[in-house]
């Protein structure tokens, strides 16, 4: 076994039947999911931005090959099945939404990728027109100009498809993930 994996195994467990890596959550009530100035049912509400910000950096240290749940533990004679499903609904809600924004951005870089490469491509084809066409000097230096500009927009093009969308696709996985993962509830007792 790896270091690295050993190091890993110590931090979370992993169930060794099902392969599945739990979450642990503990409540002390069931609106500590969601944001605490969002007043909204349950179902609508956005989740506390603290504890996204943990799931996120849990799903990000968790290998995409162990499925992830969460199990949130909420204290001794406090659980209500009802409030249960509507966390569960709100939650995976919060996500669904959180992928539709990122589905809105990358669509927005996919448009501005082909704009780019379009501009691009008229303006190295214009150059290499007037390249043809022409051979005096002033002409020359608006040649390279259309040139320089055509190749700028293409490399724009590329870094904007290769580079600009590779965070999008990294949240838009994790909070597909984070979206999917079962969520358990456990009474525990107080201590």
């Amino acid at each position: 076994m790896k270091k690295i994996d050993k190091i890993f195994d110590k931090i979370y467990k992993i169930d060794q039947n099902t392969n599945v890596c739990p979450i642990e959550i503990a409540l002390a009530r069931y609106t500590d999911i969601f944001n605490k100035w969002d007043f909204d049912p349950f179902e609508r509400r956005e989740v506390n931005p603290e504890l996204e910000d943990f799931l996120e950096r849990c799903s990000d240290e968790i290998p995409f090959r162990y499925p992830i749940e969460f199990h949130f533990t909420i204290p001794e004679g406090m659980r209500n099945r009802q409030k249960e499903e509507k966390s569960r609904d709100g939650f995976k809600n919060h996500f669904t939404f959180k992928i539709y924004l990122i589905k809105k951005k990358l669509n927005l870089n996919n448009r501005r990728t082909l704009y780019c490469f379009l501009v691009g491509f008229f303006l190295l084809a214009g150059g290499i027109t007037w390249q043809i066409a022409s051979q005096n000097l002033l002409p020359s230096i608006l040649r390279e100009s259309l040139n320089i500009g055509g190749w700028v927009f293409v490399w724009k093009a590329v870094e904007a498809f290769s580079f600009g969308n590779t965070e999008l696709y990294r949240s838009y996985r994790t909070y597909k993930r984070l979206r999917n993962a079962p969520i358990i509830f456990h009474e525990v007792e107080e201590s």
